[in-house]
């Protein structure tokens, strides 16, 4: 397997709380993998962790085989490994296409090799133009973050990472809040930049809808990784089945 993403042994406690127990998993280039668990399962840590929000007590993240654990967070960025938040972290006092104007800056000058996904080319209005089209945004293109519906401003936050221009994508509990259908429409222009080359790496607690769109998942609980494999390995596992079903006491 092609790795764009290798994490070893990542680790992280809060006092007495082990909040990420020795958890090692790859992201193969170009795919859509999942990463699920209930709430409290220590997936946000995790990725907190992996972007160098929090640093770890032990552990590598390794992009494209270079070292992103000792990385302060803005160069993990501008090496090629963006995110999303559960909580919208758009720039409230700046328009949408401000936001995304904001990002290239801090996103830098690179461009990857390979990759094709919307508003990754062309000078920054032009960039600007393609990704505001391309998630339906344009009318809302001179509107504050706090006058946008929660459709919008999530369609913003993700416009605003692909801005940063990466490799890799994580996006953390992106469907939050969604119907199911505006969560399927979601994955559609998500699949769009994975056929452009954008690996990502779902984070979720909706099993559902992550086990109809991931081609991989990996299954977090308490802090340790619980389960991997394809979504129907993943479904049979009796380990995820006693979680999700609460057989487990």
């Amino acid at each position: 397997m092609d790795a764009i993403l290798q994490i070893e042994n990542l680790s992280k406690r809060f006092g007495g709380v082990e909040a990420v127990k020795a958890v090692s998993f790859d992201v193969p280039r170009g795919g859509l993998v999942g990463l699920i668990g209930p709430n409290g399962a220590g997936k946000t840590t995790f990725v907190n962790l992996v972007t160098k929000h929090d640093s770890p007590d032990t552990g590598t993240v390794m992009l494209d085989a270079k070292p992103m654990h000792n990385l302060p967070s803005f160069k993990v960025a501008r090496a090629g490994l963006a995110r999303t938040y559960q909580k919208n972290r758009l720039f409230f006092e700046e328009s949408v296409a401000e936001n995304l104007r904001t990002a290239m800056i801090w996103g830098g000058a690179a461009k990857h090799e390979g990759l094709r996904y919307p508003g990754l080319q062309g000078r920054e209005e032009e960039r600007t133009k393609e990704l505001l089209d391309f998630f339906a945004l344009t009318p809302q293109r001179d509107s504050l973050p706090s006058g946008l519906s929660h459709l919008h401003r999530r369609r913003a936050e993700v416009a605003q990472a692909l801005a940063l221009a990466p490799k890799l994508l994580m996006l953390d509990e992106p469907f939050a809040g969604f119907s199911r259908d505006e969560a399927f429409d979601l994955i559609e222009h998500l699949r769009a930049c994975q056929k452009g080359g954008l690996t990502m790496l779902l984070i979720d607690h909706n099993m559902e809808v992550m086990m109809e769109v991931c081609e991989y998942l990996y299954v977090m609980h308490h802090g340790a990784l619980l389960a991997a494999g394809t979504p129907n390995e993943v479904r049979a596992n009796q380990d995820v089945i006693n979680v999700y079903l609460g057989a487990e006491t």
